[in-house]
């Protein structure tokens, strides 16, 4: 009778995670050689049904992070995420919470997360359009205490005219979440590395800026790649 009643039990609460699946927050760990990383991934449907997401590894600069490519097939879930390089991960319910494997370009590695309770997903704010003098590749250098960083971007319109980029540094390509541009102002955010960028275009066409990674301000000047072509 008992095992019976752990059976239903077990059942039960299976069913209600399906019910709710994979809507909520989401905690727990990536398993990687030698050590954990804890991590917590928000998951929501809009009102039109499309599902969002946001993810944080709480002891890094990756703080709520967009999830990229969700998709749900009965009950395995896939999501991408710049962490700040690529990860993909494939998880299926199971009638404890959440496992997978993720995959990135450093290797494979085994996933667990639990239902913590509603979701709290951090959406970012819409990227405006890409003025035509703010389009292209830019290169300036960080000076962080004497130590120089080379830093590139490159800004491109999406395929909606909205636009978008990349940050480029130490060899590592870091997706930009938001681009917002009002006159000769440019701001944008990398919530892969908690950065954002503040600079204004001025009339010999350098942007003259602020580079902020958590509480660091750095100034930052961007000066046009020239093209190669011409």
């Amino acid at each position: 009778m008992y095992l019976a009643f752990v059976v239903v039990a077990s059942l039960l609460s299976f069913g209600a995670q399906l019910a709710s699946w994979p809507s909520g927050r989401w905690e727990g760990k990536i398993r990687i050689p030698e050590r954990e990383l804890d991590i917590m991934v928000d998951i929501a449907a809009t009102a039109a049904g499309i599902w969002i997401g946001s993810m944080s590894v709480p002891l890094s600069t990756s703080i709520d992070v967009p999830l990229g490519s969700i998709s749900i097939e009965g009950s395995v879930i896939r999501f991408t995420a710049a962490l700040p390089k690529k990860a993909s991960f494939e998880g299926s319910l199971t009638d404890s919470g959440l496992a997978g494997t993720v995959t990135s370009i450093d290797g494979r590695a085994p996933f667990e997360l639990v239902r913590r309770g509603d979701p709290r997903v951090v959406v970012p704010p819409p990227s405006t359009a890409l003025p035509k003098q703010f389009a292209g590749a830019w290169e300036g250098t960080l000076d962080n205490g004497g130590r120089a960083t080379k830093i590139d971007v490159t800004l491109s319109s999406a395929p909606d005219g909205t636009a978008t980029g990349i940050l480029a540094a130490a060899g590592t390509d870091i997706p930009i979440t938001t681009v917002t541009i009002a006159g000769a102002e440019l701001r944008f955010e990398s919530r892969a590395v908690s950065g954002t960028y503040a600079g204004t275009l001025g009339p010999a066409g350098e942007i003259a800026g602020d580079w902020t990674q958590k509480s660091v301000r750095i100034p930052l000047i961007l000066r046009r790649v020239p093209d190669a072509n011409k």
